[in-house]
């Protein structure tokens, strides 16, 4: 609110307050008229107990600094405090409505008064009967007055609120000033090198919530650090095996120079089967490049997804009864979606072969599918050893496993979870596991109908 809003804020109030003080006096006065009788405020027919009463009217004209004039129901003027207009008429729209019991509100002759209609009222019946009119005209004066003032005052009053705003605004600004060096300071010194420091979480609401997503940042980008410094140890330990395998096969091949001709072919077979697992970490590594979701492009096509499942378990099939191991098929319905029908094939056909590898002999992999009007879903489930709680967060980065020994003796290189969750993110889906240790795992897909680039 403005300065000269808030001068006619007050102003009206003051106003308000004497139009209710006039009203009430004006009430006491219309009591008084009803129990002496209107002859006792004749003034052109004065009497004894009458000037008692005129000067009753005369006191409250002088309170009101204005004048006060009494009309009988016919209109005619039977006191004026101004003694002008005694035994005359006043006849007008205000005065009509007032005598008919309507409520007229007050109305300002000139600027310095108002005036006011009160209604005189004998309220000893069951209705109300109207004896005469008060007209009280009230000086201004006292409001003018202080609002003259105000206004005279209003230039200084806003010469002291733009110096207040001045002087708040520069300490705000001296305040977000410093808050800036400190964290400018404290970025200068992480981009130097030292990750462990954060920045310190300011007073200021602003400055607190960039503060906290620095940190967030901060904390995000020491994660990865971690992650690609595991990553590249995991490789190195990855691919250096095998190459230690063929060393160690190669040198017991060099040392015995009459090595039989069953144990050279046990030798090499060893060997090959080590380059097949270097050849296959390295394809996966691969593989894993060119999934990542920010750099792949997906082939987009409408793929029967019933198909694509029922091609895969006829091609892992072989491989379960080596085992005992029964793949059940269950479709709901016929589901059409919008997928890369390769990379999916990929990312279905690591589920399913780990289902296999980690299951129990003669046990059970069922393979579902189903769809409502926006998603497919695919669960895989198996009756195998299941997965550790602890580790189901894990089972899906590179190299994660959670029983290392049994991993290397299926083949496993830590990296198929790994691509079939990139698989499914770069479908815009998502992917999560239901497992308990000895009662098998349950991997559970759910991608969109219609792909969203």
């Amino acid at each position: 609110m403005g300065i000269s809003s808030q001068i006619n804020y007050y102003e009206k109030k003051a106003i308000d307050q004497r139009v209710r003080y006039t009203q009430k006096q004006c009430a006491v006065l219309s009591n008084q008229i009803v129990n002496n009788g209107f002859r006792n405020y004749n003034m052109s027919s004065l009497s004894g107990e009458s000037g008692a009463s005129i000067f009753e009217v005369e006191q409250l004209a002088n309170n009101l600094e204005g004048r006060i004039l009494l009309i009988d129901s016919h209109f005619k003027i039977l006191a004026d405090t101004y003694n002008r207009n005694c035994g005359k008429y006043l006849v007008t729209k205000e005065t009509i409505h007032a005598m008919n019991g309507e409520k007229v509100s007050y109305r300002y002759i000139g600027d310095q008064y108002l005036q006011i209609i009160l209604p005189i009222e004998d309220k000893s019946s069951e209705k109300p009967d109207i004896r005469g009119l008060i007209i009280a005209v009230v000086s201004l004066h006292n409001c003018n007055e202080m609002s003259e003032y105000l206004y005279d005052q209003r230039d200084n009053l806003l010469g002291i609120f733009i110096i207040i705003t001045i002087i708040f605004s520069v300490l705000v600004a001296l305040l977000i000033r410093n808050s800036f060096r400190r964290m400018q300071n404290e970025l200068d010194i992480i981009a130097a090198g030292h990750q462990e420091e954060g920045l310190v979480e300011e007073n200021f609401r602003e400055f607190y919530n960039l503060s906290s997503t620095f940190n967030k940042i901060i904390n995000r980008y020491k994660e990865l650090e971690n992650t690609r410094q595991e990553f590249v140890s995991n490789v190195s330990h990855e691919l250096k095996t095998p190459i230690t395998s063929m060393k160690i096969l190669a040198d017991s091949l060099l040392m015995q120079p009459d090595v039989p001709v069953e144990l050279y072919e046990e030798f090499m077979n060893d060997i090959v089967h080590e380059i097949d697992r270097e050849n296959q970490i390295i394809t996966d590594l691969l593989t894993l490049v060119k999934m990542d979701k920010t750099q792949a492009n997906l082939n987009i096509s409408s793929v029967k997804i019933n198909d694509l499942l029922e091609v895969l378990l006829k091609r892992i099939s072989p491989i379960a009864e080596k085992r005992g191991i029964k793949i059940r098929l269950e479709t709901m319905r016929e589901v059409i979606a919008e997928v890369d029908e390769v990379k999916l094939s990929l990312a279905c056909n690591n589920l399913i072969e780990n289902a296999v590898k980690y299951n129990d002999d003669n046990g059970s992999v069922d393979v579902s599918l189903n769809a409502d009007h926006k998603f497919f879903y695919i669960r895989v489930k198996d009756t195998g050893c299941g997965i550790p709680e602890d580790c189901q967060e894990q089972i899906f980065e590179r190299f994660y496993r959670v029983d290392k020994a049994r991993s290397r003796e299926t083949g496993g290189t830590g990296l198929g979870l790994a691509i079939t969750r990139n698989v499914i993110l770069m479908h815009k889906g998502s992917i999560r596991v239901h497992s308990k240790e000895g009662e098998g795992s349950t991997f559970i897909i759910r991608i969109p109908l219609n792909y969203i680039g």
